[in-house]
Parts: C-alpha cells; structure tokens; sequence
C-alpha cells in the first residue's frame, strides 16, 4: 500500500497545483479542444482520407505487409490528410490528457479527507497516463510505417497493432474510473452541504 501511495503522489501534486477553480478552466479549455478536434478535424479529415477506399482505422487493424502494403497504395493520393489526421491526434491526446487529469484534479480535492475514496481519481490518473501513452505510441508507429512505405520495419506493423489493443484495454477502465471519481465527488460535496445545513439550521 505504501508503494502505491508513493506511485501515486505525484498526481496529488499535481492536483494540488492549482485550486479546483483554476483546474475547472483548464477542464473547459481542454474539453472545447478535445469537442473541437473531433468536429472540425477529425470529422472532414477522415472524410477525405475514406474516399480512398480506406480509412486510418483500416490501418491500425491490418496484420499483415501485404494488406498494411495495399492500404498505404491506397492512401497515396490523400497522404497529406493522413498526416494532418496524425498531427490532430497528438492534440487531442493532449486536450484528453488535461481534460482527464483536471477533472480528476478537482474530484480528488473533493475528496481529501477521505483516505480510501481519494485512491479512485488518483488511479484514474495513472490509468490516464498510461492510456494517452498508449496512443501516442500507436500514432507514432503508424507515422513510421506511413513516412516510409517501401521499406519500414515489419515489426511496427506488430506494435501498431499491440498498442492499439493495450490501449483499448485501458480506455475501457478509464473512463469508468473517471465517471465514478466524478460520482464520488458529488456524493461527497452533496453530503457536507446537507450536513452542513443540518448543523446550521436557519
């Protein structure tokens, strides 16, 4: 127990950084990036990139160099949307980093006091680390098999695909964590307003 509390206390730090309120802008920042990117990049880019036949999903499941091969032929004509799609991805790994880590930021505060309750957005947090990591080195081989498609390593085509399963293996723990940090959260501040008005009858 007490090597995870020393795993975890740099994310306490981190939480103690900045006041809930400072953490509650950075969230709204970071949460309009992250709708933003979806929206305005992903969506059209992705768009351009499927009138080749494929689209970047495509990719990240091939398994083979003879389909990865035809998928890259493929997507010579939109190679400058693949790109950009690579480039938006690492914001929006970004913007989902803060967004996580400042939510999770301000749930923790919340439940200061509450020994065994404060270990669920702090490992959320590490769930969050690991998850954006996850990604990025998805991303990355991706960029690599793409920027050199005649003679990358064929065991990027391996690590693509293992990083993508790693991180939906993550993601699928993530996000519920962080619902219920949230849940817990507002349980706690909902419960210290009752009592407080109980205790301070007007």
């Amino acid at each position: 127990m007490q090597r995870l509390d020393a795993l975890l206390r740099p994310f306490e730090r981190y939480a103690d950084a900045l006041s809930a309120k400072r953490h509650g802008i950075v969230a709204t920042v970071s949460f309009c990036l992250f709708v933003g990117v979806i929206a305005l990049g992903f969506v059209p880019v992705t768009r351009r990139i499927e009138t080749s036949g494929y689209s970047t999903s495509d990719l990240q499941a091939a398994t083979t160099r003879a389909e990865v091969d035809a998928i890259l032929q493929a997507f010579q004509p939109v190679m400058e949307s693949v790109m950009l799609l690579s480039v938006l991805d690492y914001v929006f790994i970004v913007a989902g980093f803060l967004l996580f880590f400042s939510l999770h930021s301000v749930s923790l505060q919340t439940l200061a006091g509450h020994d065994r309750l404060i270990q669920v957005p702090k490992i959320g947090m590490g769930l969050t680390v690991v998850s954006r990591l996850l990604d990025s080195l998805e991303n990355l081989w991706v960029v690599l098999i793409y920027t050199n498609p005649d003679e990358y390593a064929t065991v990027l085509i391996g690590l693509m695909n293992t990083s993508e399963a790693l991180k939906w293996m993550v993601v699928s723990v993530e996000y519920p964590m962080l619902a219920v940090a949230i849940a817990l959260a507002l349980l706690t501040r909902f419960t210290s307003l009752f009592d407080s008005r109980s205790e301070n009858p007007q």
